[in-house]
């Protein structure tokens, strides 16, 4: 799927959301419901995400591909973590809310507008949630996976407010029942949290240049146990993995009496043996070859391919 699938998709997000969103302003001001003011803060906080998605695709698509030649994994891994950042002192916030309302209980009332919000809120992000889990799973983008966790919060947040306020709605002369409004606020803040904790995760990983995984390393030395005669020598096998994209440079040795087009040769059907292992597991991968200086071709520099 192109870039611009992608960008056009967190458009449209971004563009639903910034729709909604002033409903959810009157309809925090019209209903006394601390899970209706905690779902308009976490929808600020889909606002904000999904803005920051679009915008770094929309950098990406049209990134030079010389000036960026490894992408911009690290700008959209920034990005995530700053959108964590955000959502934590929103939960600070809906967290106050919640704990004044179990210390003062009250009856919903005026939920009228609240219910149609939500429930559109539902459907949206159910809708872009298929979408976006569909694009990051082609493009292997932290942004487009960090998008779909947005709409699944949020579609599974809205889902239990409305569904608390359905209740409080009918049963409005229980007192017990009051209770149920900021239990349902905190259920929207665990969703958050777990958010939080999700794109920690994967943008400090990220961030941080991990080796690629096990399964990534054994396909590797299969590949090189199979041309094992190809080279003379093997030295450092150094791999990373950020952005959704994955990189290996593997550093041989070869006769001295080669000649740079033979050496060539091998490093171009090596290169591609492990590109094509990868691709079977489906995977995409960059790889370099790096000659080791003492069993290099006399006239060789160090080759990348």
């Amino acid at each position: 799927m192109s870039g611009s699938a992608s960008q056009k998709l967190s458009f449209q997000a971004m563009i639903f959301t910034a729709c909604l969103f002033p409903f959810y302003i009157l309809a925090a001001t019209l209903t006394n419901s601390a899970a209706i003011l905690t779902d308009l803060l976490a929808t600020s906080f889909d606002l904000t995400a999904l803005t920051a998605c679009w915008l770094v695709l929309r950098l990406a698509h049209k990134a030079h591909t010389g000036k960026y030649a490894y992408g911009l994994g690290k700008l959209e891994n920034l990005a995530e973590l700053m959108i964590a950042i955000l959502q934590t002192l929103l939960v600070f916030i809906a967290s106050s809310n919640a704990i004044m309302r179990i210390i003062h209980p009250e009856g919903v009332s005026g939920a009228e507008l609240g219910l149609f919000v939500t429930a559109a809120a539902v459907i949206g992000n159910v809708v872009l949630n298929r979408k976006a889990t569909r694009l990051a799973h082609e493009t292997r983008s932290p942004v487009l996976a960090a998008q779909a966790r947005v709409h699944l919060v949020s579609a599974i947040s809205s889902g239990s407010v409305f569904t608390v306020t359905v209740i409080l709605s009918i049963f409005h002369d229980v007192y017990w029942m009051f209770y149920l409004d900021p239990v349902a606020s905190f259920m929207v803040i665990g969703f958050m949290i777990y958010n939080i904790f999700a794109m920690l995760s994967n943008s400090v990983a990220s961030l941080l240049d991990q080796a690629i995984d096990e399964a990534g390393q054994l396909r590797i030395l299969r590949v090189l146990t199979s041309h094992f005669d190809d080279f003379d020598e093997l030295g450092d096998i150094r791999t990373r993995q950020f952005g959704g994209k994955m990189f290996v440079e593997l550093h041989l040795g070869f006769e001295p009496d080669w000649t740079m087009a033979k050496t060539r040769a091998v490093v171009g059907k090596l290169t591609e043996a492990v590109k094509r292992e990868f691709r079977e597991a489906g995977d995409e991968v960059d790889v370099s070859v790096v000659l080791i200086p003492d069993h290099a071709p006399a006239e060789a520099a160090p080759a990348n391919a």
